[in-house]
């Protein structure tokens, strides 16, 4: 294997790796290194790159070359050891993050590196990220953030910046937001670990490992016992002493103080609440404790107005009073004063103070004035234009079911601005907690209780041993599996792995079965025939069962995806890999090696399934019924019933006859030699109590396509009209009963073939699942009568006695009558051929669409001598009916030679209705100069109707 080392442009090979390392760490650098000998000097530089694995990998440094010989007098003349080129990830390293947003969020920025800024969600800080990408790289060039849609991050985070470079701000997503990533191509992806590789790994030959070694984290401090607290802020003086003297049983000793937020057993059920891990009984007790104050990486828990709804505090026996259609929200701002100034104060004159504003608040359940402390009660905005920003409450004031605070502007000393301004202002909606305050007991029990459930995810972090492993794998199973998967088209695991990937394996010994992160990958290729893996796993979750995969791998899989788990995803891979061994597949080619229940039925069909008969696929219901398209069976359909569409095809010739049947099975008949004779016994495919409609020298035919010879098929359609046929693609079979077998229920019978005549030159025995018809008999005179359908024509029989039908066996036929021409008939077309006519009613003969015509009665001649007239009666016909009285308007025009003369004769005949008298005599000559010549007059009458106009043309 080699690999090209190209130029920038990819057009200039500057040489070919023999050998190469690929080394990648989980959230950190990726690169290929290779060693390189040559005669020459190779002239790198930077942006020189390979492919590897189909990605890019390029130089981004001049890499030192080792002179050794002179040029060209030996093959390692220049060395360049381990030269390294970089993934595009390298590019996140060299990108300052500086303060910029997106051009249409309306946010203010510096372009400063050092700044701070406040995160609603993770995506604002994936937002920035992207931003700052976009300054440089574009085009091709162009990387892409995309939040993980299945990521549930923490929100409302205050972030501070100090010159760091975009790789730095990956960092950030996973120290503020405990989010991971993952960066494949050019794509980050925040918020997950890779999907899992595509094989379970277990130790042994053909398992994929031949080695594990596992190794558990000295650091690590197991907790199985922990008690957890929330933060001071926002917590009455003393609440806990005060709860426990409102008691009888006075919770608290006298002596016993607690300020922060407890866990909900606090003070009534114990004096030292904690949560027990279930893993105790293996572990034992380890204790550990932890403070949500804010401090390091936890979060603050304290009582406050984040989440809290008029039907919490309804649930607690106490009610708000809150406008018709509001939705109940208490932390969301019901109004606030819109600021039209600039946020500058350039207006205040030397000692005014900067004027105030007010924000007007729900019925939050307590009046702030209540509950003030010796701090400066505060409302901090979570969200909005002013999200991040902490304003001083001066004025408290109940107006109705609001209330209004008067608070302090607060000044923005990097935007040298007042906050909130014109552009910059709070708004119904907004999000928002109180501090500094101490909050009324319901906020101290939700707050309790959200401690207990944050306190039970960190301990599901630090319960059990943490370990990491390296597993050795089995390079000859890898190059197998990279040959079979390329032979099926796929991707094989060697061109797929990748660090931040889900391993799966097993080991029982190890206590091992599911899915492990892949934390550092290296690979060798060059140095033997194939790749050579090592690879280090960090187990965050150890698992017990495949079902357990998802719900107790621990939270770095999912990057912090709210209590822990797999994405869509990685779960979609695992199953896939665990598939191929347990499951059948959905998408490829699968065998089951045992019986497959469906218990509500099955569905077949791409697009699904839609009932009726215009519907599409294929369904089987849980009672056995299918629905389906079409059906070909190899042997028999058996139904006490069949329905049809109502648009019935029929492919081939359809008979009504005295008897018919199916074939279940023949046997021919053998002389002593092993001679197929013509004779042979056949049993019917009967229903149970059915009696086979069949006798004793019945005339059998039917028509079956012979797999085994297929010579025997005819080549084209034949009707000779006498009863010999073929139909293509199959071959025609005649057999004569010659004895009953079965005598009750007709099922076996004895048959002997046709013979052969100089007609008909074919002898073939019946078969299995041949459908017949015996349309005739050789004596008995009631089963003689038979019909049956063509493409075009029907024909009916009666006295059918012989193997050929004649002239007197057709009793009536109709359709195309042009093959009764064998028996003499001399008959054409579509019509019928009948022997006796009964009838009522009437004949008539019909000329639909016949044209329109005139008919013009001239006296039965066309010859005028002198001295004589001729009268002249036209009449419309439309075929053969007269409608002559439908004609609106005649017309007459004489065609003499005399062109003057015919146009006078016209003008004087304009009146012309349908009848005329032409006269040839001395006081009259219709006939113009030709009445003393032998040439011809012409006339040309015409007639309109509504409906057409029809000419007609008399020569006299």
């Amino acid at each position: 294997m080699a690999w090209k080392v190209y130029d920038k442009t990819g057009n200039t090979v500057r040489c070919t790796l023999k050998g190469l390392e690929y080394n990648g760490t989980w959230m950190g650098a990726c690169f290929v290194t290779s060693t390189l000998k040559s005669a020459v000097p190779i002239l790198f530089e930077i942006g020189d790159y390979v492919m590897y694995r189909g990605e890019k990998f390029e130089i981004n440094y001049d890499p030192t070359a080792l002179k050794k010989a002179a040029r060209k007098t030996s093959g390692e003349a220049f060395v360049y050891d381990n030269v390294k080129f970089n993934w595009p990830g390298d590019e996140l390293t060299r990108c300052d993050f500086l303060d910029y947003v997106k051009s249409d969020n309306q946010i203010h920025f510096t372009s400063l590196p050092k700044f701070s800024f406040f995160a609603s969600s993770i995506q604002d800080l994936a937002d920035r990220v992207q931003v700052n990408l976009d300054r440089i790289y574009t085009g091709a060039q162009k990387w892409t953030v995309a939040v993980h849609p299945e990521y549930v991050s923490t929100t409302n985070v205050n972030i501070d910046v100090n010159n760091i470079k975009v790789w730095g701000a990956l960092e950030l997503f996973n120290s503020k937001f405990g989010a991971n990533f993952v960066i494949r191509g050019r794509t980050i992806t925040i918020g997950t670990a890779g999907i899992a590789v595509g094989n379970i790994f277990k130790y042994g030959r053909g398992n994929g490992l031949y080695e594990i070694q596992r190794t558990a984290d000295a650091d690590q401090q197991i907790i199985t016992r922990l008690r957890a607290y929330g933060s001071t802020r926002n917590m009455p003086n003393r609440y806990y002493n005060k709860l426990s003297n409102s008691s009888l049983t006075n919770y608290l000793p006298n002596n016993m103080a607690v300020e922060n937020l407890m866990l909900p057993d606090f003070p009534k059920t114990t004096l030292d609440p904690y949560i027990d891990s279930k893993n105790i009984a293996v572990l034992g007790i380890r204790e550990g404790s932890v403070y949500f104050d804010g401090t390091g990486d936890l979060e603050e828990i304290c009582p406050s107005m984040e989440g809290m709804t008029a039907e919490q505090l309804k649930d607690a026996g106490i009610y708000v009073s809150l406008d018709a259609g509001d939705n109940g929200n208490l932390d969301e701002v019901a109004d606030a004063e819109q600021l039209t100034d600039d946020g500058t104060m350039d207006s205040l004159k030397e000692g005014e103070d900067v004027p105030p504003f007010t924000i007007t608040l729900k019925d939050v359940g307590f009046n702030i004035n209540d509950y003030l402390t010796s701090e400066t009660a505060t409302i901090s905005m979570k969200n909005g234009m002013c999200g991040g920003r902490d304003f001083e409450i001066t004025k408290c004031e109940k107006k109705g079911n609001k209330y209004v605070l008067t608070c302090n502007r607060v000044y923005d000393e990097s935007l040298k601005l007042y906050f909130p301004y014109k552009d910059y202002n709070i708004k119904s909606g907004d999000k928002f907690v109180l501090l500094y305050i101490d909050m009324p007991d319901v906020y101290i029990q939700a707050a309790s209780q959200r401690l207990l459930a944050t306190a039970k995810k960190y301990l599901a972090k630090n319960d059990y041993v943490r370990y990491s492993y390296e597993p050795k794998v089995d390079d000859i199973f890898m190059a197998r599996q990279h040959d079979e998967a390329v032979a099926r088209g796929e991707a094989s695991i060697h061109d797929t792995l990748k660090e931040g990937d889900l391993m799966l394996f097993t080991d029982s010994d190890l206590g091992i079965e599911g899915s492990i992160i892949i934390d550092t990958l290296i690979i060798k290729e060059g140095e033997d025939m194939i790749p050579k893996y090592t690879m280090t796993l960090r187990e965050e979750k150890a698992v017990g069962s495949l079902e357990k995969i998802q719900n107790q791998i621990d939270s770095i899989a999912g990057g912090g995806q709210g209590t822990g788990g797999l994405n869509t995803q990685q779960i979609q891979s695992i199953i896939r890999s665990l598939g191929n061994q347990l499951f059948l597949s959905r998408t490829h080619n699968d065998t089951a090696a045992g019986l497959i229940g469906f218990l509500a039925g099955a569905i077949f069909g791409a697009s699904g399934f839609a009932e009726g008969l215009t519907g599409f696929g294929a369904k089987i219901d849980s009672m056995g019924r299918g629905y389906m398209e079409s059906l070909t069976l190899r042997r028999f359909l058996e139904v006490p019933e069949l329905r049809f569409n109502r648009a019935e095809i029929v492919l081939g010739d359809k008979w009504r006859s005295p008897g018919a049947g199916i074939i279940e099975s023949v046997e021919p008949d053998y002389d002593a030699d092993g001679n197929l004779l013509r004779s042979g016994t056949i049993s019917l495919k009967l229903q149970d109590g059915e009696i086979g409609a069949v006798a004793v020298d019945d005339i059998c035919m039917g028509y079956f396509h012979d797999y085994e010879t297929p010579g025997n098929n005819a080549v084209s359609d034949i009707d000779d009209s006498r009863g010999n046929r073929m139909f293509a693609g199959f071959c025609t079979i005649y057999f004569r009963i010659t004895e009953i077998l079965d005598a009750g229920t007709n099922k076996r019978f004895r048959y002997v073939l046709r013979g052969v005549s100089d007609r008909w030159q074919y002898s073939f025995h019946p078969c299995e699942a041949l459908h017949f018809v015996a349309y005739g008999n050789f004596t008995n005179k009631e089963r003689q009568t038979s019909a049956y359908e063509t493409r075009t024509y029907r024909r009916f029989l009666v006295g059918v006695n012989d193997w050929e039908f004649t002239k007197s066996m057709v009793a009536m036929q109709d359709g195309d009558l042009s093959n009764l021409n064998i028996f003499g008939l001399d008959m054409t077309g579509y019509s019928a051929y009948l022997n006796n006519i009964y009838m009522t009613g009437t004949i008539e003969q019909l000329q639909i669409d016949a044209p329109v015509r005139i008919e013009i009665d001239t006296q039965g001649d066309n010859f005028l001598a002198y001295g004589e007239s001729m009268e002249i009666t036209c009449k419309v016909f439309k075929g053969w009916e007269d409608i002559t009285d439908t004609v609106r308007q005649w017309a007459i025009r004489r065609d003499s030679v005399d062109t003057a003369d015919d146009e006078a004769w016209n003008i004087k005949h304009k009146d012309f209705n349908g009848s005329i008298t032409i006269h040839n005599t001395k006081e009259i000559s219709d006939l113009g100069n030709n009445s003393v010549t032998v040439v011809s007059t012409l006339f040309t009458i015409t007639a309109t109707n509504d409906t057409a106009s029809v000419e007609a043309i008399v020569t006299i």
